[in-house]
């Protein structure tokens, strides 16, 4: 059963990472074949433009709140927190800002728009993808790889800020994705991700289900008559923050902080029957406010000096 219970999933997630993953050594960047083409254009600007009270906060003010139906599209979110980093390390440093969107694959849930927007604000960008057969519009990256995480050639020490969406549920070997991660990113390097929360309903089921083996067959029953579309193995092995600040600071990492938000929720998934549930699951989410039982984990590590 997929791990995103959103009708507009990523198709670019990264499968489980190998058991032994060398040190990945310094190497030169190639420069690209051609000059990026990213510009922020009005379409782009309206897209990520904030509709609800908080599409717009900081990665502190969510981390506060309660951020149940107080937002839109959660890619709206998650590319404004990505760009809100572009501006703060520029506004700190001065200088150039490089930005790695890992397992890029078509786009924040398969709409190229998002990453545009966030490459429009990058001086440099750069991107990997896992899956040979996905490729990825010309001259959007300055510095493109089929490549996980854990593989990939990257200079150490050579990052800005590092960001993935849908992409932690899948990864396979957490600590190794994190210390490459890590290793990429400047001495205080953001790395911001999204991901399904652990603690949510939803999660609880399709986790039990893949445990089961039975994760695929519910999945084509519930979507019976919907959009059929390929599903990224999950492992669901850093998806709540009990695990992510122990493997953050395994990995390197000197601040990890956690946000939860929800807006429409599983509902794609929730038909028939289900959605009676669905509704009355809705309204405990209105009377009792905790932010941990809310569908999408949203994490910032930040990079030891």
């Amino acid at each position: 059963m997929t791990s995103d219970p959103s009708p507009t999933r990523q198709a670019g997630g990264v499968p489980a990472a190998p058991a032994n993953v060398a040190t990945v050594r310094p190497v030169e960047v190639l420069a690209p074949e051609r000059t990026p083409t990213r510009e922020m254009t009005p379409d782009l600007a309206e897209l990520i433009r904030p509709r609800r009270p908080h599409d717009d906060l900081s990665f502190d003010e969510l981390e506060r709140r309660y951020n149940f139906n107080k937002t839109t599209d959660r890619r709206r979110v998650f590319a404004r927190l990505v760009i809100k980093e572009i501006e703060r390390v520029r506004a700190e440093t001065g200088g150039p800002v490089r930005v790695l969107d890992i397992g890029c694959g078509r786009g924040i849930g398969r709409e190229l728009g998002y990453t545009e927007a966030m490459g429009a604000h990058a001086d440099e960008f750069w991107g990997l993808e896992p899956d040979d057969e996905i490729t990825t519009r010309q001259g959007l990256f300055d510095n493109f790889q089929h490549a996980l995480m854990e593989t990939a050639k990257l200079p150490e020490n050579s990052v800005d800020i590092a960001y993935s969406f849908m992409v932690m549920e899948h990864v396979g070997d957490p600590d190794a994705f994190l210390k490459a991660a890590s290793r990429c990113l400047k001495p205080g390097g953001v790395y911001l991700f999204m991901t399904p929360n652990a603690g949510h309903y939803f999660t609880i089921t399709a986790s039990t289900l893949h445990k089961l083996k039975i994760d695929e067959l519910a999945l084509h029953l519930l979507k019976r008559g919907g959009e059929e579309s390929y599903h990224y193995p999950v492992q669901y092995k850093c998806n709540s923050a009990r695990q992510l600040r122990a493997q953050g600071r395994r990995a390197g990492f000197s601040e990890v902080g956690v946000a939860y938000l929800e807006a429409e929720g599983p509902h794609g998934y929730m038909r028939g029957p289900l959605k009676l549930a669905y509704h009355a699951l809705r309204a405990k989410r209105r009377m009792l406010k905790h932010k941990s039982a809310l569908l999408t984990l949203t994490g910032r590590m930040v990079k030891g000096a």
